[in-house]
């Protein structure tokens, strides 16, 4: 008939032709059974169904409103965005590129990685593996070397009120001994 589009003559709004004689389509309200996983009718693609019909989920590169952080889409975990739609920050287990130099996804700042994800390094405060001390400070005369190996009699820095003197070298005929201790009268060097 005339105005129609469409007349299946049965009563199934769910088929490709509308009880209105209408055709069906994407957006209408009506899910079409088969092809259609949802249809809520609105032009609103942070919701629980897309512009597509298809249901929302992570990863669709649509964020849902109150359900995602983020969803770029993309299943890159080393991005702003993990492939399960939480924001990437640091402590989350993934290397962000360009952003962090290491993320072990642990509260240990003592084992190469820092909790701020930068990698462990004489000079920060923490002990790594292969330091014997770092207390974080430019002082050598505290009880641990910028270099973080324990201060000690014969490392060239005087520790005041430790040592009288400190000249790093074997030489007990300079002054200084060995024991870093100054040399006087009567000790036999």
């Amino acid at each position: 008939q005339a105005g129609e589009a469409c007349d299946d003559g049965n009563d199934n709004d769910a088929d490709d032709c509308r009880n209105t004689c209408e055709q069906t389509a994407c957006g209408d309200g009506v899910v079409r059974e088969g092809l259609e996983a949802c249809d809520d009718g609105n032009d609103i693609n942070t919701d629980g169904c897309l512009n597509t019909c298809a249901i929302a989920a992570c990863g669709d590169g649509v964020v849902q409103a109150g359900v995602e952080a983020c969803d770029d889409g993309n299943g890159v975990n080393t991005d702003g965005c993990l492939s399960n739609c939480v924001v990437a920050t640091c402590g989350d287990g993934e290397i962000r590129v360009g952003v962090e130099a290491c993320d072990d996804g642990n509260d240990d700042n003592e084992d190469g990685c820092t909790n701020d994800c930068a990698l462990a390094g004489c000079g920060d405060g923490f002990v790594a593996p292969n330091e014997e001390c770092d207390d974080g400070n430019e002082e050598n005369s505290d009880g641990c070397l910028n270099t973080c190996l324990f201060a000690r009699c014969g490392d060239g820095e005087l520790r005041v009120g430790i040592e009288d003197c400190d000249d790093g070298n074997a030489n007990e005929n300079d002054g200084c001994l060995n024991s870093c201790e100054i040399a006087r009268c009567g000790d036999a060097v």
